[in-house]
C-alpha cells in the first residue's frame, strides 16, 4: 500500500495544481474524475497494442534505430494518440469548454490518469527508488505532454487550427523524451534533464498565455 500511495501522490498533486489554475470558472469535479478514470483505463489497451506491435515480425529492436522506433512510434504515438482521441471524442465538441484553460485542465486530467496507473505498475514492481525518480521525471512529463495537447485543442476550438497538431506535438515530445529515457547512459540522463526543463518552461509559458487571454476576456466583458 505504501508503494501504491507513493505512485499516486505525484499525479494527484499535479491534478490539484492544474485544477486550481481556473479559479474564475472551475471545471465540474465529476467531469475531472471521469476523464481521469478514462485516462487511467487506456493504460492496458495501450500496453497491449505496444506489446503486439513490438512482437510483430520485422520489428526493429535494440540499438539507436530500435530505440527511436520504440520511443516515437510505439510509446509516443500510441499513448498520446489514445489520450488525444479521448479528448477529441468526449470534450472537444461538448459544452464543457468555456475557455482555453478548460482544454488544458481536461487534457491534464486524462494525461495524469494515464500517468498514475502507469506509475503504480512501475513502482509496485521496482520499488522506492523508482517512485522517487518517476515523481520528478515520467509523471511530470506526462503532465507537460497534456498541457501541450490541451493548448493545441484550444487552438482548434477557438482559432480553427488543425487538430492534427494536438495529436502530433504531444507524441513528438513524448518520443523525444523516451529516446533519452530508454538510453540509460549518463549523457542521455543529462540531456533528459535539460529536456524536462525545456518542457517545464514551455508549459509555464502556455499557462501564462492562457491566463493572460482569460484576464483580457474577463476585462472586455466587464468594461
Amino acid at each position: 500500500m505504501l508503494y501504491v500511495a507513493l505512485a499516486v501522490i505525484p499525479g494527484l498533486f499535479l491534478l490539484i495544481f492544474i485544477y486550481t489554475r481556473d479559479q474564475l470558472h472551475p471545471e465540474p469535479k465529476r467531469q475531472i474524475i471521469r476523464l481521469f478514470l478514462l485516462g487511467a483505463a487506456i493504460v492496458f489497451p495501450a500496453g497491449l497494442i505496444e506489446r503486439m506491435t513490438m512482437d510483430s515480425p520485422g520489428f526493429q529492436q535494440g540499438g539507436l534505430e530500435g530505440r527511436i522506433i520504440t520511443a516515437f512510434f510505439i510509446a509516443g504515438m500510441i499513448e498520446e494518440f489514445l489520450k488525444a482521441s479521448i479528448f477529441d471524442r468526449t470534450v472537444l465538441h461538448s459544452s464543457l469548454i468555456q475557455g482555453r484553460v478548460d482544454c488544458i485542465v481536461y487534457a491534464a486530467a486524462i494525461g495524469l490518469g494515464f500517468a498514475t496507473v502507469e506509475n503504480i505498475l512501475y513502482v509496485t514492481s521496482s520499488g522506492f527508488l523508482t517512485a522517487i525518480v518517476r515523481s520528478v521525471t515520467a509523471v511530470p512529463a506526462h503532465f507537460m505532454f497534456a498541457i501541450i495537447m490541451g493548448y493545441r485543442f484550444a487552438k482548434t476550438k477557438f482559432d480553427g487550427k488543425n487538430k492534427a497538431f494536438a495529436y502530433l506535438l504531444p507524441a513528438l515530445a513524448h518520443g523525444t523524451y523516451d529516446t533519452f529515457a530508454l538510453a540509460s547512459t549518463l549523457w542521455a540522463d543529462m540531456i533528459l534533464a535539460v529536456l524536462l526543463l525545456v518542457l517545464a518552461e514551455m508549459s509555464a509559458k502556455i499557462l501564462r498565455n492562457v491566463g493572460a487571454t482569460r484576464r483580457r476576456t474577463v476585462h472586455l466583458r466587464n468594461s
